[in-house]
């Protein structure tokens, strides 16, 4: 009897205890489960990401090592032209042009895989292909280039002002074989300003080649200095004018 009394009123204590007792264990198992779902929700969601980010980047390697791929061709096209106009005119400077053109295709091939190159490097490429440019011209005088500024421990992007230089050439020399190149380079701590100016020659447009160069500088621009450039292009009766800001630090050296 005393059993069964001592029973009861475990029974009726059990009744009378708070809800929250009653409902806990539910509302526990519920919680750990919303938990579980948001975590899983969230390592989905954070994996998926990673996944998207993978395969941004590796279509923005392929596009970038497209874009410059298409750089080394159109180089050497422009620079066996200009020997070529050297050797069909039997001029004694072929042996330096083949020099030239040598240490400029050894620079190629041996520096520009890189993430970045030195700025002094690129500059000094620069300076061979106008060197080599000059073995074709007829004024060299008003062919220039003038470099202002410390380009020590800077790096930029192997390759990527020649496509202006290129142009400036190709457009601003007559048939005559006279040109107007003014380059001017001047680098302040991690800011690089390039200048561009060539006359504007008359000239058959390559519907399928024109601006080629142009698209492809400006994509790599695009890639790889996103929010850290301005590039700006004037035109007018006389001259073609280039002007590009560079935050040389600033470049998106995890995309290569």
């Amino acid at each position: 009897m005393k059993n069964f009394l001592k029973h009861e009123k475990f029974r009726m204590d059990m009744g009378k205890q708070p809800l929250f007792f009653k409902i806990g264990p539910s509302f526990f198992y519920l919680l750990i489960t919303a938990i579980s779902t948001i975590i899983r929700t969230l390592t989905e969601f954070y994996q998926n990401q990673q996944n998207k980010l993978i395969a941004e980047t590796h279509r923005t390697n392929t596009e970038l090592n497209y874009l410059r791929k298409q750089t080394n061709p159109h180089f050497l096209f422009n620079s066996l032209n200009s020997i070529y106009s050297l050797a069909h005119k039997k001029s004694d400077l072929v042996p330096d042009a083949i020099v030239t053109l040598s240490e400029l295709m050894r620079y190629m091939l041996y520096e520009t895989d890189n993430k970045t190159v030195a700025l002094e490097k690129e500059i000094n490429y620069i300076q061979n292909y106008i060197e080599l440019q000059k073995l074709r011209l007829n004024n060299i005088e008003a062919i220039v280039i003038n470099v202002h500024g410390d380009t020590k421990n800077k790096f930029i992007e192997p390759l990527l002002l020649i496509s202006f230089i290129e142009n400036a050439f190709k457009y601003g020399t007559d048939y005559k074989g006279a040109a107007h190149v003014k380059i001017k380079i001047f680098i302040l701590e991690n800011n690089l300003d390039f200048w561009v100016e060539n006359t504007i020659e008359s000239y058959e447009k390559d519907p399928e080649n024109s601006g080629i160069g142009l698209v492809n500088i400006k994509s790599r621009l695009d890639l790889l200095y996103p929010n850290a450039h301005e590039l700006t292009i004037k035109e007018d009766k006389q001259y073609y004018h280039v002007h590009l800001h560079l935050k040389l630090d600033r470049i998106q050296t995890d995309i290569h």
